[in-house]
């Protein structure tokens, strides 16, 4: 399964993750509960991170990944291109342009 970088309009990191994680919990065939239960967190939490709403921790998109049966980098790969350099920037990640792109 590959889950790569989509070509919509910027998004926040947090959305951008989310979207990744309901594509493959559909791809899998779960509910938002079912995710859910299987990493062990309440159904709203797993629908905010859904929707972008919260930034969530390593250790849960580590849970998530393993839940939906795919590799935590499935669902980080190429992350930072979806959403705005200056979201990158705050995060403290300006090596992940080039200086042409952050002209």
């Amino acid at each position: 399964m590959s889950i790569e970088a989509t070509t919509h309009p910027v998004r926040t990191v947090a959305q951008e993750l989310g979207l990744r994680i309901r594509k493959a919990r559909l791809e899998k065939d779960l509910t938002i509960q079912s995710l859910a239960d299987l990493v062990e967190i309440e159904y709203t939490q797993m629908s905010r991170i859904e929707l972008g709403k919260i930034n969530t921790s390593v250790l849960q998109v580590c849970r998530i990944s393993r839940a939906l049966e795919i590799c935590m980098s499935t669902l980080l790969k190429d992350l930072e291109l979806n959403v705005t350099k200056k979201q990158v920037k705050d995060c403290g990640s300006d090596m992940l342009f080039s200086d042409s792109d952050n002209a």
